[in-house]
This record gives structure tokens, sequence and C-alpha cells, in this order.
């Protein structure tokens, strides 16, 4: 048995604690703004006074004031998170700024003409049981988009190549074999560590400079916990989840919609005019339900954590690399109760760093919990 070296929880910067708790803040803007606007528009009358305006500029055609109505709310709605973006960003190159916020904008507004009328037609047509159809409908776009994200959608925003180091792949393919797996694509490039894609696009990406900034131990426990990700399938978890979350959020916007008929300029559940309504209900049913979403995540992310420390047995590598992280990046170790309900995705790096130097089930002879996933290491 080898020594068993601790590593210490280094304690964040003063800097970096501020830096964190304006970021905290901003978020908490963002989101007040994203209630505020459908709820303006709504109470204030705007919204029914907006969809006149839409009708007669398209003949009232119902439509064609559907879109034009939703790409007004769009870009009103970009006006007011862009406010709350400046003040995160304060940019310094204003022209790459606007072209990052007005390429979101586009592609909402594309997809709004797409797909928006579906459920309103839906409305109107099955007003009973719309909102099932609609979430039924809605299930294999995610799927699409899903599939789609790796090859189409990820490679606009960085540049992805095949891993070439034949060391690293000879790694990869030595710790994927003792969980079954074999001929696992792998990408260089982004910023980020991660598995993405479903089906035949699933694949793991490893950061652009992984190879800089970790050691061979870090790697291997990075790539470890990465593979569980791909082996077990957490993407399809994912799915679920999203799919859960679609049926839940438009039942609640289809129970509140019949009730707001007459009222705020709304004349039927499918009039242009209850769109903030809608935005205003589901804006709140996932800030609602996001704790509840990270809290699953994190756990995704903890027995990620687990199972990389089983295969690779690196955790000492493991623990220095979390604490790099706070060292050299001024992350914070731990997290406050706001900050772990709505915004954290992942355990705080000082639970990792104990996790990492405590959880040696294999120098006791313990079952290990991925033991009938991966082959012990031998």
């Amino acid at each position: 048995m080898s020594p068993i070296f601790l590593v210490a929880v280094p304690e964040a910067s003063a800097a970096a604690i501020a830096a964190f708790h304006q970021r905290e803040l901003i978020w908490a803007a963002g989101q007040l703004a994203a209630l505020a606007l459908p709820a303006l528009l709504l109470f204030s009358g705007l919204g029914a006074r907006l969809r006149s305006l839409s009708a007669r500029a398209v003949g009232g055609r119902r439509v064609p004031t559907l879109i034009l109505f939703a790409a007004l709310y769009l870009v009103l709605a970009a006006l007011v998170s862009g406010a709350i973006d400046w003040w995160r960003d304060m940019p310094k190159d204003v022209a790459p700024w606007l072209v990052g916020e007005l390429a979101p904008l586009l592609a909402r507004i594309v997809a709004a003409v797409l797909f928006l009328w579906i459920p309103f037609a839906l409305m109107r047509r099955f007003p009973r049981i719309w909102w099932a159809l609609a979430a039924s409908a809605l299930v294999p776009v995610a799927f699409l988009v899903l599939v789609a994200l790796p090859v189409v959608v990820d490679p606009l925003t960085a540049h992805y190549e095949p891993l070439k180091d034949k060391a690293l792949s000879a790694t990869i393919a030595t710790l994927a074999a003792r969980c079954g797996v074999t001929d696992i694509p792998v990408f260089i490039g982004g910023d980020d560590d991660t598995v993405v894609g479903l089906g035949p696009t699933k694949r793991i990406f490893l950061e652009e400079d992984i190879q800089k900034n970790e050691t061979s131990g870090q790697i291997v426990f990075t790539v470890s916990h990465e593979l569980k990700h791909y082996v077990i399938g957490d993407n399809w978890t994912g799915l679920a989840i999203i799919a859960a979350l679609l049926f839940a959020g438009l039942f609640l916007v289809h129970v509140i919609g019949r009730r707001a008929v007459g009222r705020f300029g709304i004349e039927r559940p499918e009039d242009p005019a209850a769109l903030p309504l809608y935005m205003l209900i589901l804006t709140a049913f996932w800030l609602c339900v996001l704790p509840v979403f990270n809290w699953e995540a994190r756990h995704i992310e903890f027995e990620a954590d687990r199972f990389g420390l089983e295969l690779s047995h690196q955790n000492e590598a493991a623990a220095q690399l979390f604490a790099g992280w706070i060292r050299k990046d001024g992350a914070m170790a731990d997290y406050d109760l706001f900050f772990k309900l709505f915004r954290q995705t992942h355990p705080s790096l000082a639970e990792r760093i104990r996790f990492a130097n405590t959880y040696r089930p294999w120098e006791k002879g313990e079952k290990l919990v991925y033991g009938d996933i991966c082959r012990p290491e031998t």
C-alpha cells in the first residue's frame, strides 16, 4: 500500500470571493429581469396592444401574427438580457461582444419561426390535450438537438480535432477496455472536458490545453471521470429530465392559461397575447425546479468522481487538480446556499478534494460501487 498524501483545501482569495458574489448578484438580476419583462407586458396590457399591432401589420393572419409578436418579444427580451450581460462582461471590444449577443437572438427567432406555431395550433385543435401532444413532439426535437450538438453546433464555437497523441490515446483505450468499450471517439478542443452527443454522435471532448494544464495522473483521472458519463450514458438521463420538464411545464401552461382567458386582453388560449403569460409561467417553473435539477446534476458528477477514482486510483492527482483550480483560477472552494441551490451543477471543489483524499475502498478490500461495470486495476 502506497503512503497517503492528503491535499489541503486552499482558501479562496478576497478578490475571488468578491467576484463570486458579484456573479451571484448579476445572475439573480438576470432571473428577475426574465420574470419582470413578461409580467410587465401581461399586467400592463402592453402585450395585448403589441399583439393588435402585429395583427394589423400582417393583415390579421393567425400564424404571421404569432411569429411577428414572438419576434418582437424576443427582441425586447434580448435588450433586457443584453443590459445584464453588459454589466457582467464589461466588454472592451464591443463588436465581437455584439456578435455574441445577436447570434443567440437570431437563433431564437429562427426557432420561433420553425416551432412556436405548433403548440399554438395544437391549443386550437386539441384544447384539452395539446400540452401532452406538444411535449411529445418536442422530445424528439430535443433528441435531435443533442445528437446534432457535437457535429453541428459545437464546431461553430470552438475548433475540435481528433486526438492525435498516441500515448494518450493508448491510455484512454486501456481504461475504456476495462469497462468493456472500444473505439471511443475523443476530440481535443474548446475549454472544457465533457461528454456530448447521443447514439452515433456520442464522444468525449478534452480541453485544448489539457496536456499543458494537467499532469499525466490528472489526465488519467479526468479521462476516467468522463468515461463514467460515456459508459453509463448520462446524456440519456439528461434527455429524460428534459422530457419530464417539458410535460410538467406545458401542463402548467395549460392549467393556468385556461384560467387567464378573458383577462389581460387574452381572448383565447392560442392568442399570441398569451405568450408573455406562458413565458412567465415557464420561467417561474424553471426557477422552482432548478434546485432539484442541480441536485441531480451534482449527484451525477459526484458519482463520476467516484467512478474516476475507482478506475484510475489517482486520488492525490485528482485532489491536486481541484486544489489547483482554487489557487490558479480563482475558483471558490465552498459555496453558499443560494449558489448551491440555483447555480451549482457540480459538488464544491472542497467536497471533491475531501472525497478524493478519503475514498479508497480498494485498499480495504471493499467492494467497488462500479466494480461490476469496469474491471479493477491490476
